[in-house]
Order: C-alpha cells, then sequence, then structure tokens
C-alpha cells in the first residue's frame, strides 16, 4: 500500500532523458511500456550503452542503495511507460521487508557485474576489436530473432554501443566491407567472415 501510494505513471517519448547521468536517484522505475537505453556518457562527451531494458525490468535501485546519484542516463529508445517509485517509500519497505531487500540487492549486483564485465573488456580493446565484439555479440541474437542474417544496427547506435568516435565506427566498417568481410546498407550489417572478426576480437588487444 505505500508503494501504490508514492508512486505514479510516467510517459517518456522516444529519444529523450528519464534521468541523466550525475541527477539525484529520488525514484526507482519499472519499465511498464517500450524499451529503454542506459547510457554511460565520458568527459569528453562520448556517449556508451551499458545496458538495454526490457518491458518488466526494475532499473534506478543501484543509486538510490549506493551513491545517491545516478551512475547512468535512460533514454528510450521508444515511446514508454514507466512507474516511479518515491525513493522514500521504497527504502522504508526495505527496512521492513528483509526478502525484497535481499532481492534488490541480487538485482543491483548482478546489474554491476553485468556493466563492469562489458566495460572492462571494452577497455582492453582497441578500436577494431570493440566493433567485432560487439557486431558478433549482436549476430548471435539476431541469429535467434526475426530479422535472421542482418544486424539492425546503425552507425551512429554502433559508436555508442562501443565507446567509440562515429568517424572512428565509418572507418573501420568501410575498410572491413572493401575486405568483403560485412555486407552495409539501409541500417543494415550482414556478417560474411565471422572467423575474421573473432580473430579481431580475440587478437587486437591494446
Amino acid at each position: 500500500m505505500r508503494l501504490a501510494q508514492s508512486s505514479r505513471f510516467v510517459t517518456v517519448h522516444k529519444g529523450d532523458y528519464l534521468f541523466l547521468q550525475h541527477d539525484p536517484a529520488d525514484a526507482l522505475y519499472i519499465l511498464c511500456a517500450g524499451e529503454m537505453a542506459v547510457i554511460l556518457t565520458s568527459i569528453d562527451g562520448r556517449e556508451m550503452l551499458i545496458d538495454e531494458l526490457k518491458l518488466g525490468d526494475c532499473f534506478g535501485e543501484v543509486a538510490l542503495l549506493a551513491s545517491g546519484t545516478r551512475t547512468a542516463g535512460a533514454q528510450a529508445r521508444e515511446d514508454c511507460e514507466v512507474l516511479e517509485i518515491a525513493a522514500g517509500a521504497f527504502l522504508s519497505v526495505l527496512d521492513t521487508e528483509p526478502q525484497l531487500a535481499r532481492r534488490m540487492l541480487t538485482v543491483a549486483t548482478q546489474r554491476l557485474f553485468k556493466s563492469q564485465k562489458r566495460e572492462s573488456a571494452l577497455a582492453f580493446l582497441d578500436a577494431p576489436a570493440r566493433l567485432a565484439r560487439v557486431l558478433l555479440e549482436m549476430d548471435e541474437a539476431d541469429r535467434r530473432g526475426p530479422d535472421k542474417g542482418f544486424i539492425i544496427l546503425s552507425q551512429d547506435e554502433l559508436a555508442r554501443r562501443t565507446g567509440l568516435s562515429r568517424q572512428t565506427v565509418t572507418s573501420v566498417i568501410s575498410r572491413w566491407r572493401k575486405q568483403q568481410w560485412i555486407l552495409t546498407g539501409r541500417g543494415r550489417i550482414m556478417l560474411l567472415q565471422r572467423d575474421e572478426l573473432r580473430h579481431v576480437q580475440d587478437h587486437s588487444l591494446l
């Protein structure tokens, strides 16, 4: 009841931010419709997509339980609806519901582990290896989806997923296209030489 009284539905339109990195953490959220991206912004303004949120995902809890400020931003990839739960009410319930507290601690730990693993992996890879890693991961996921054989992804989005500049992504993609490792067109990428990309991923260390 306390959570219901302290909650409200919020609409976030495509491209808008629900909250920005370093904003005060004053609420917990549950994604009720749409998809959201968790965006980490570097000092020089580059953006890296570190997580994708789907229907039913709970998010924003890490900042509430730890720093009190947002460690990343949350941007709507399409029109979204979220349930916003006020921080005070949520933390009050945690004080009296140990099972919920343990569950939220598990969720927060898993999310931190996932993001740290991704960031650590990318930190030790050069630009081609970062791109190869992301493309291979997405190719594996998309082969189980409706767009089999193609990765639906713009170069701007690829830059955000790898933390690289748009110019760097364009240069590497152009080279791979000339080598006939990939095909590109209209926001789609097809991998032709996966073994070559795996070799780049595994051996192009900084």
